[in-house]
């Protein structure tokens, strides 16, 4: 990891650190925005050996408050304003969040430099200080990250629009110029640098730098950095450079180390996964860019060892800052996030079962692009997507919508003919029937005992009952209580006791 003894380096590595004095912001940070914004003022007057742009793109990364990045920035531009003020002023553009805005933005610069006495000027400078609110857009937008492509690499942009009377007009920019600063906190960062957008190779076009607080000024100090010397040498150096275009070169000894350095970096993409590897792999002419712009400053057009070792290690802070970035990422936890067709699903049922394309594009905020809503909903069969007029006049719109899905046929089995089975019951306790057996009459009582007790009663004689006694043996019992009383038999007559002679009735 480069220090900032390390990369401090020629004329503008000095104006920094004399400015350090008189500002919180990190030394890091003030030579980050510094190398965007000098590197964009002389931008087509200066290009690299190969004829590639020169533009360094930065971005600090820093907490709010802590990170003091505002402060960073306004401490560059006053190292700077004294030299190249007049560009700072009427090149600088914030809030682009789209590629066709990107493209009219730099073609309106170019037509209104035409006609001037300097000829045609494309230079733009983006300076986002609150870059995710951009990027939170962008992610909408697949043009724009495809544009700055083309604008870092120097290649043609285009872009189609609709003049007057309808008629498709071209705005095209042959060679853009356009350099890029921004400001993100770390939390932020790791939510809207999206993977896929990064292996598309974007963000490996912009070298982040972590920065802290570097000092507290003492609140006595109302204007800090008024007390910024201008410097004389970035001063000749712009008029050097505006005097004719800068081819610059690379002196043996560094090609030599840039050479190993190339060599060196291959080894560890081909190690590290590609979700990491993708945000480095254009160290190499990070290198080599930032080491052309410290050298122009110095009014030299080769390279020399000093100045690429210098921006060797500005650039192999940046390459820590973001392996630093993606630990934090990990070591805090991402929220399991949402499968896409989830999403989707769950925005539809809020808008009552359907939405046009922009509608649905608002709900998911920066979790999907239309392209990839679209690639989604193919593989859905509860959604589809369908084009429709909403009003008389205009395209049709794209709608998506739920549908109700069919219920499968389910082959039920084939009922079963009923059986007569015996209903068991079983009781909590075991039930005993048992019939009681009824009561005899009682043998004859004496006379003697009957004249006694005068008048025979009767006695009643007990019916045979059935009783249903839960348990054992006592269920022989009768069930009432008192003892059948014993019935009196009656005295027994003489005529009773002899058998009738059936011939006396004959007579």
């Amino acid at each position: 990891m480069g220090t900032w003894e390390e990369m401090k380096y020629g004329p503008i590595g000095e104006a920094v650190e004399a400015a350090r004095e008189f500002s919180e912001g990190d030394p890091v940070g003030i030579f980050a925005a510094a190398l965007s914004m000098w590197s964009s003022a002389i931008s087509g007057s200066v290009v690299q050996p190969n004829g590639r742009p020169v533009v360094v793109w930065t971005a600090m990364v820093g907490r709010s408050k802590v990170g003091r990045k505002g402060f960073a920035l306004d401490t560059a531009t006053a190292v700077l304003a004294p030299s190249i003020g007049s560009f700072l002023e009427k090149r600088t553009r914030k809030g682009i969040s789209s590629g066709p805005a990107l493209v009219n933005t730099l073609f309106e610069v170019v037509q209104e430099t035409q006609l001037s006495e300097a000829g045609e000027d494309g230079r733009v400078l983006m300076v986002e200080d609150e870059w995710a609110t951009q990027l939170r857009r962008a992610n909408r937008d697949d043009s724009y990250f495809d544009q700055m492509i083309q604008a870092w690499d120097g290649r043609p942009l285009v872009n189609t629009t609709k003049g007057k009377a309808g008629k498709r007009e071209e705005q095209r920019v042959d060679h853009p110029l356009l350099g890029f600063h921004g400001h993100i906190q770390p939390g932020r960062w790791s939510r809207l640098v999206k993977p896929d957008v990064a292996l598309g190779g974007v963000f490996n076009r912009i070298l982040p730098v972590v920065v802290d607080r570097s000092r507290r000024l003492p609140t006595s100090m109302k204007n800090p950095l008024a007390n910024v010397r201008p410097s004389g040498a970035i001063t000749r150096a712009y008029a050097w450079v505006q005097s004719e275009p800068r081819v610059m070169s690379i002196s043996d000894a560094a090609a030599i180390r840039h050479d190993n350095y190339r060599s060196e970096l291959e080894d560890q993409l081909m190690e590290l996964p590609e979700e990491l590897s993708c945000m480095i792999e254009r160290a190499d002419e990070h290198v080599l860019r930032v080491a052309c712009v410290l050298t122009a400053a110095e009014r030299k057009t080769t390279v020399s060892v000093r100045a690429w070792e210098a921006a060797r290690a500005f650039v192999e802070y940046s390459v820590a800052s973001i392996r630093r970035l993606a630990s934090e990422a990990d070591s805090v936890g991402r929220r399991t996030a949402k499968p896409l067709p989830d999403l989707i699903r769950e925005a539809l049922q809020r808008y009552g079962g359907e939405a046009t394309s922009s509608v649905l594009l608002r709900a998911l905020g920066s979790r999907a692009n239309a392209a990839g809503i679209k690639a989604a909903v193919e593989d859905m069969a509860d959604v589809v997507m369908v084009r429709e007029r909403l009003s008389g006049r205009g395209a049709p719109a794209t709608i998506y919508r739920l549908v109700e899905l069919e219920p499968a046929a389910v082959e039920l089995p084939k009922p079963v003919k009923p059986t007569r089975v015996a209903a068991m019951v079983e009781p909590s306790e075991p039930v005993v029937v048992r019939a009681v057996k009824p009561v005899t009459e009682a043998k004859p009582v004496k006379a003697k005992k009957a004249s006694k007790a005068g008048k025979s009663k009767k006695l009643a004689t007990s019916k045979p009952r059935l009783s249903v006694v839960p348990g054992g043996p006592e269920a022989e019992r009768p069930t009432s209580k008192t003892k059948p009383a014993r019935k009196a038999a009656p005295k027994a007559s003489a005529s009773a006791e002899r058998p009738a002679n059936p011939f006396l009735a004959l007579l």
